[in-house]
């Protein structure tokens, strides 16, 4: 008997009715019931698909094969069928209208064959014997959950994604049941049933009750009616209305059944409660694990537990690989059972690669369902179940790289449908388990796992709509990373960053895709310039090089002008090339170009930038009067355009070069006043609009200047706020800006060489995950000098070939210091050509470019060689010139060193009274309370005076 003849031979029982197509035989307690034929052939079309729409186009073809006929016609037919049905005793609704779309049957039904002898051998296969199952593994919590569920509720359906472990928790709770309550247990497979209108029989033969085919479901509840019974119903997505409808009849009757069901999705019957369960626990990205910690993800432990079956071993270099699998396979249950066999032959590392490609080498050796021997097999039974217009969408969001929210889908997809359309689709999947649904900030949002991905992404090329898909999506992005750049000028840094910064693999993702794609260049340049903010706020300066002199390479190939991208990009290359290895004049040149395209494309703010950006690159290489020249520009051109939004970051431009061109009181007063103006922290928007944090920036250089006026404590004090601010933003390139020029060297000048070593370890950990060439040759010179204050001889050498690095590199700022250090090391090791070589570099460099701010200490160090020399009036001279100078420049933490150095050389020559005045003078003047060797100083001067009187 064909299929077709076997449908139309069914009976459909619902209430007191029987109903048997192929004799058109409707029956109501034995009592037949007077319908027309199109009544029955609308019935019957309804009754194949319980629970389901039916259409009217649908029912007019069931009843009026290739007629056409009136709307009205439909609806005499079903209120004549509504009402023959009610008026031979039909005690419960049957059909329900679906307002604009068609009609409903809603009734609980149970479709029995004729005979025994047309049921599938999947039918006749099923036996209710609960299958064997492998220990659970990281299920623990779970597995409670649900036993005491069933504690509470009579059904309970266990909902997730394809392959998390539905069936393997639901036998394992059953087992559990049986052994504590004593229930018997009755396990239905229904994953061989392709017709939902067998769920009953299959039910019935899993019980083992002998019952007549025209009374199934009522069977059912005759055998079970005094039986303590658990049924598990296992797979049920694909005939979910059938479950649903016979499992909220037998929970109705039955008070003594409890029922387990395994879906994708819920049944939404009444008093139905539900457990997602989710997959299993992985590590997080960039979590360091050992071999003992790795355990505890119970993804890692099951891989692990199935794979030393086969021979694995884990080994500790193995941990950072099998994260990462845990994190590729999702921790998916099946995934990583299928997986196990392969981690023995190939190694986590290899497994990952061949997983990076595709899922299709995971696969079953062993027994098992067709659709478990893969992963892929797995999720295309869920996808057949699909809708046309939900795998549709499926195969869109596959080109989503993480978490994305319903109004994402709408403006990347809205050109599906309706938006009304699109979210219930999207609802759908999530329902199914398709989609991940997630809570973050209170806002839902969805995610596909990887190997949903990979599967939706290989059906989307194979359907040929990835080109238009991706399109779409890269206009998507675009538009996203267009309204962060405008919202970077208002909205507060860590909104900001939320918002955006999970979007930057697909970012870079489309980057990619558009400049492979033919015809897409430009939107490959257009993504670049919206995301010239990200690149910076999140300090990914190495790429945002090669992404810009990508975008201008591409830029030069495009027909037409695209001054402002160009400015753009032109400004943003400007920034990435101060953080090369060497600056060059290329960087002056940039900068110049950048203003005049500005200046073309009438952009204010981008006249600001350049210029501005100039300044600091001049300054940065030593050339102080330039920037003076181009700061006397910038303000003439804020005036012309009466535009002062720049006019701190000037101002501090300013100070800084008057500070380092000797004029260090005014310098360090004009930071002053604008620490005072800036003072409250705040978690800003357009935190690197000049690359560094305007509160970090500003506190950098006054805490330096804080030290030369002989402010020592402040100066600690002032660069420790900076550097904290910095942290709180998590900004890396203000991070390592304080680190360099402000924390490290002040702890180092103030002899707190643990702070200091402290800071320079934190500046090495940011510069190994950031690519700034400019920072390195800092960090080495640092270290050397914290090792030579702790007598290491050998770091003297290492202090030199830093200097020499830095000047390679032409980032110049503090040179004069960075000479004056080293000539100290080198004085306190007894290397004194070396101190003499480096204080005659550092006195030509400063005459060279008027970098004069460490003068005082040059003519400080002078007087020590000369000391050490045997000339000690040449040695007092110095220092009294030292001193004179520091009074007169306001470097009153210079003259604190002379003066101190003078009084030990006057206790030699026996004649310390003067000079212990004149240190007395200068010490009440400063606060040097923050440094060590100062204190020692103090001390020795306390000692002269005891030992005078």
């Amino acid at each position: 008997m064909y299929e077709h003849d076997v449908i139309n031979a069914m009976t459909y029982c619902f209430g007191n009715c029987r109903f048997t197509p192929a004799r058109q035989s409707l029956l109501c307690d034995d009592i037949p019931i007077r319908v027309g034929s199109r009544a029955m052939d609308l019935l019957h079309a309804l009754v194949r698909r319980p629970g389901q729409v039916v259409s009217k186009e649908e029912l007019f073809k069931a009843a009026w094969p290739n007629l056409f006929v009136d709307e009205s016609n439909l609806k005499v037919n079903i209120g004549a069928l509504r009402r023959a049905l009610q008026a031979n005793g039909s005690d419960i609704p049957c059909i329900a209208t679906v307002p604009g779309r068609g009609y409903r049957f809603v009734a609980p039904l149970t479709v029995l064959g004729p005979r025994e002898a047309t049921l599938p051998a999947s039918i006749k296969g099923i036996d209710g014997v609960l299958p064997l199952s492998k220990p659970l593994v990281g299920r623990a919590d779970a597995l409670a959950g649900i036993v005491e569920a069933l504690r509470q509720t009579r059904l309970l359906t266990i909902v997730g994604p394809a392959g998390v472990g539905k069936t393997s928790i639901a036998i394992a709770a059953a087992r559990h049941v049986a052994d504590t309550e004593y229930q018997a247990v009755c396990f239905v497979d229904l994953a061989a049933i392709d017709n939902g209108q067998l769920v009953a029989v299959a039910i019935t033969r899993a019980l083992g009750i002998d019952s007549k085919p025209i009374d199934a479901l009522e069977g059912l509840v005759d055998a079970l009616r005094d039986r303590d019974q658990l049924l598990i119903l296992d797979n049920c997505e694909h005939v979910l209305a059938n479950v649903t409808s016979i499992t909220d009849h037998l929970n109705h009757a039955l008070h003594r059944l409890n029922v387990i069901a395994t879906s994708r999705e819920p049944l939404r019957c009444r008093f139905e409660t539900v457990h997602r369960l989710p997959p299993l626990r992985c590590p997080p990205q960039g979590a360091i694990l050992d071999a003992g910690s790795a355990i505890a993800f119970s993804a890692i432990e099951l891989l692990i537990r199935r794979a030393e079956t086969h021979g694995y071993r884990m080994k500790d270099a193995d941990v950072p690989a099998l994260a990462n699998l845990s994190r590729r396979l999702d921790g998916i249950a099946l995934a990583i059972e299928l997986a196990a066999p392969q981690l023995a032959e190939s190694g986590p590392a290899e497994l990952l690669q061949m997983l990076e490609r595709d899922f299709e080498s995971l696969a079953s050796r062993g027994g098992g369902t067709y659709r478990h021997k893969t992963l892929t097999a797995t999720l295309n039974w869920s996808y057949q179940l699909l809708s046309n217009n939900e795998a549709r969408l499926l195969r869109h969001l596959s080109t989503f790289g993480g978490t994305f929210a319903l109004d994402d889908v709408i403006d990347a997809f809205g050109h599906l449908a309706n938006e009304q359309d699109v979210a219930g689709w999207l609802e759908a999947l999530a329902v199914k388990s398709m989609v991940s649904v997630d809570y973050t900030g209170r806002r839902r949002r969805y995610r596909l796992l990887d190997s949903t991905r990979s599967f939706a992404n290989e059906r989307l090329i194979a359907q040929g709509e990835q080109h238009a898909a991706m399109i779409a999506y890269g206009r998507f992005i675009l538009a996203l990373f267009e309204r962060a750049e405008e919202e970077w000028t208002w909205r507060p840094r860590e909104d900001w960053t939320a918002l955006y910064g999970g979007w930057s693999a697909d970012l870079r993702r489309m980057i990619d895709w558009a400049y492979r794609s033919d015809g897409q260049a430009e939107l490959a340049v257009r993504l670049t310039v919206a995301a010239l903010p990200f690149w910076v706020e999140f300090s990914t300066v190495g790429e945002s090089g090669s992404r810009v002199e990508q975008a201008l390479s591409a830029l030069d190939n495009l027909s037409g002008d695209h001054l402002v991208l160009r400015m753009k990009l032109v400004a943003a290359h400007g920034w990435n090339l101060c953080y090369r290895y060497p600056f060059s004049d290329e960087l002056e040149a940039t900068w110049m170009k950048g203003f005049k395209l500005a200046l073309q494309a009438g952009s204010v703010e981008y006249c600001l930038r350049t210029k501005m950006g100039l300044a600091i690159v001049q300054t940065a290489m030593g050339f102080h009067q330039r920037a003076f020249e181009t700061i006397a520009d910038l303000r003439h051109y804020m005036a012309s355009v009466d535009d002062y939004s720049a006019a701190p970051n000037v101002d501090r431009e300013m100070f800084t070069c008057e500070f380092y061109r000797g004029n260090i009181k005014s310098g360090h007063a004009g930071l002053e006043r604008l620490a005072r103006e800036h003072a409250t922290f705040g978690n800003r928007g357009q935190t690197s609009k000049f690359q560094i944090d305007r509160f970090v920036n500003f506190r950098n250089h006054l805490s330096m200047s804080t030290w030369v006026v002989g402010q020592h404590r402040r100066a600690l004090e002032i660069a420790e706020e900076a550097l904290n601010a910095a942290l709180t933003l998590n900004h890396d390139l203000s991070c390592a800006h304080s680190l360099a020029v402000a924390a490290t060297p002040i702890a180092l000048l103030c002899g707190r060489i643990d702070l200091a070593q402290e800071r320079a370890s934190m500046l090495a950990e940011r510069l190994k995950t950031r690519q700034i060439d400019t920072w390195p040759p800092f960090a080495r010179f640092h270290q050397a000098a914290i090792d030579a204050a702790r007598g290491e001889r050998e770091a003297v050498q290492r202090l030199r070939d830093a200097i020499v690095a830095i000047r390679e590199c032409n980032f110049l700022i503090h040179l004069p210091l960075r000479y004056v250090m080293l000539a100290h090391a080198a004085l306190s090791h007894d290397r004194v050509a070396v101190a003499r070589q480096s204080i005659d570099e550092g006195v030509q460099y400063s005459r060279q470019r008027g970098d004069k701010w460490c003068d005082a200490e040059f003519l400080h160090l002078q007087g020590l060689v000369c000391w050490r020399d045997g000339d000690a009036d040449a040695a007092e001279r110095r220092f009294q010139q030292a001193i004179n100078l520091g009074r007169k420049s306001g470097a009153l933490g210079f003259a604190l060193r002379a003066a101190t150095s003078r009084v030990k050389l006057a206790r030699k020559i026996g004649s310390p009274e003067l000079a212990l005045a004149e240190l007395k003078d200068i010490s009440d003047r400063c606060d040097s309370s923050g440094s060590t060797d100062i204190a020692a100083a103090h001390d020795s001067r306390t000692s002269d005076r005891a030992h005078l009187k």
